[in-house]
């Protein structure tokens, strides 16, 4: 490719480059937030059904203490789900009553508890881990990443391939008229519409000189004519 082509392709390639490797990580985002969003919501929904099971026997009067569906409630929440790395039942000053797994690592959602006279009574605090999620978008950024290089490639050798193209069209046209104006011999490959409108040019401007040579010989000849008479 001539410096030409290369400084034109150039850009282009990076610009479409920097567009698909934007696009990709807006992807990876976007899919992170999602993923995000519908956990919470069903990790919410898993808790407000403890909260409901636990104030049951809160609106019957019984202390937190005295809840004693509450530890196998929490230990089949923690079995069936294995985003929750731990579940613990908070009395009113924050110590747990009730609790099952590791309640010390991982992200926390928490739900007050509270009687059918509105009395706070304590909390629920669920522990959840989103490694689960991590991988599935490690492994879709690398799907994507593998994906963008490829039509990053694609795209760069068909814009290399098309201006290269067009700068051959270009220099055929050029080399075309040059030709038909200098009366050369026409280039190898030639552009016949570019010598088509370049030999009318050339018949214009010939043309024109031969009117300029008239006039010029007639306003020379004027003053002679005068001069005679």
């Amino acid at each position: 490719m001539s410096r030409l082509s290369v400084t034109i392709s150039a850009p282009l390639i990076l610009i479409g480059a920097l567009a698909i490797g934007l696009n990709a990580y807006l992807s990876v985002g976007k899919l992170d937030r999602t993923l995000s969003e519908l956990e919470q919501s069903r990790l919410h929904l898993i808790l407000d059904d403890l909260r409901d099971n636990l104030e049951t026997g809160l609106d019957l009067g019984l202390p937190i203490k005295g809840l004693g569906n509450a530890q196998a409630a929490i230990e089949r929440e923690a079995r069936q789900d294995s985003a929750i790395v731990g579940i613990r039942v908070l009395d009113t000053h924050g110590a747990p009553v009730f609790s099952t797994g590791d309640t010390s690592h991982g992200a926390a959602l928490r739900a007050p508890l509270s009687n059918n006279l509105g009395l706070a009574m304590g909390a629920i605090e669920l522990r959840y881990t989103r490694q689960a999620e991590e991988l599935s978008i490690a492994a879709y950024a690398d799907q994507l990443t593998r994906a963008a290089a490829w039509i990053a490639a694609a795209g760069a050798l068909l814009a290399m391939a098309a201006i290269r193209l067009w700068m051959r069209r270009i220099a055929r046209t050029v080399d075309s008229i040059a030709s038909t104006l200098d009366h050369q011999p026409p280039p190898p490959h030639p552009d016949p519409e570019a010598a088509a409108l370049a030999s009318r040019a050339r018949a214009r401007a010939d043309d024109a000189l031969r009117e300029l040579e008239q006039a010029t010989h007639a306003i020379s000849a004027a003053p002679q004519s005068g001069e005679r008479q």
